[in-house]
């Protein structure tokens, strides 16, 4: 893990804020469990394509947040003190609904309903329902971190001590109200805020920068005020020692990830940013997670 800038203020309560309640190969395990049931969800409905590769790179990071770093409400803490999740890419929403299941926020009886439907709670896209933690509903991109900035003000003037993390793409920081958001966050010196980018390199239409190189994450959010940090995203130690650190300025958390991790046909392709799942991939899948978990546990023996 490297700081960028990130001395300057910072205040390292990692380890002394609270005993972390799962252990790094609970937590490994809890990011294979969220990539088998994005897959499984995806499976479900063989004829719909789905955001696969945003979400499988993503679940580290989910089972981080929600598993071990915030504290969502469901723990015991008072709802109006919870922290709150924001899910910016919104289209990595299979990779939110098993987390808010191990968690405790959403339901196995609302998770099984599915997706579509006239009684369905989850979708393709988050849809607002604070009362299973979904904080903003989904669809157009850049827009999650202006209203994650505004809970983060919103919880300071109220005198709250929640905390506000907001999960983006480093595809979606094309998007120029990322920019507006950060420079309110940075001037606000909004403490309370983190922001995790999924860096994976990869959107839609190719390499993020091939489609527009908006230049090194690090230097501008540094640039808005933030304290920066640079993580693998895929190391589950490494994510939760960054969350769980404060600083008196907004903070950035940059996850170099894999897009389409956890799948060796899906891994570093974009095809899979928005693709249909056969049975044979998902055959594929099942057989790949089974052998990460054996890895897991192995590696914790």
């Amino acid at each position: 893990m490297a700081s960028v800038n990130g001395e300057e203020g910072m205040v390292r309560e990692a380890r002394s804020r609270r005993v972390a309640r799962h252990s790094d190969t609970e937590l490994a395990l809890r990011a294979i469990s969220i990539r088998r049931s994005v897959v499984e969800l995806a499976h479900r409905y063989p004829d719909v394509p789905f955001h696969l590769g945003g979400s499988l790179s993503c679940a580290e990071i989910m089972a981080v947040l929600l598993g071990d770093v915030m504290r969502t409400g469901a723990d015991g803490t008072p709802w109006e003190a919870r922290d709150r999740l924001v899910l910016s890419k919104g289209h990595a929403s299979l990779a939110l609904w098993p987390a808010l299941v191990q968690c405790g926020l959403l339901s196995e009886e609302d998770y099984g309903r599915g997706l579509f439907g006239d009684d369905a709670v989850i979708g393709k896209q988050p849809k607002r329902d604070v009362s299973r933690g979904i904080e903003l509903s989904g669809g157009s991109l850049g827009m999650g971190l202006g209203y994650a900035s505004g809970l983060a003000l919103a919880a300071r003037r109220r005198g709250l001590p929640s905390r506000v993390y907001c999960v983006m793409g480093d595809g979606e920081c094309d998007e120029g109200s990322v920019w507006e958001a950060a420079s309110f966050a940075g001037h606000n010196r909004l403490g309370s805020l983190t922001v995790i980018v999924d860096a994976n390199g990869l959107q839609l239409d190719g390499p993020t920068a091939q489609v527009l190189d908006s230049g090194p994450l690090t230097s501008k959010f540094a640039a808005f005020g933030f304290d920066v940090q640079v993580v693998d995203g895929h190391s589950v130690r490494e994510l939760r020692d960054a969350l769980l650190m404060r600083a008196e300025r907004p903070m950035a958390v940059v996850a170099r990830t894999v897009k389409g991790k956890g799948i060796s046909f899906a891994e570093g392709n974009v095809t899979w940013h928005d693709h249909c799942l056969d049975e044979d991939g998902y055959s594929r899948a099942m057989t790949e997670f089974a052998a990460a978990e054996r890895e897991v546990l192995r590696d914790a023996e």
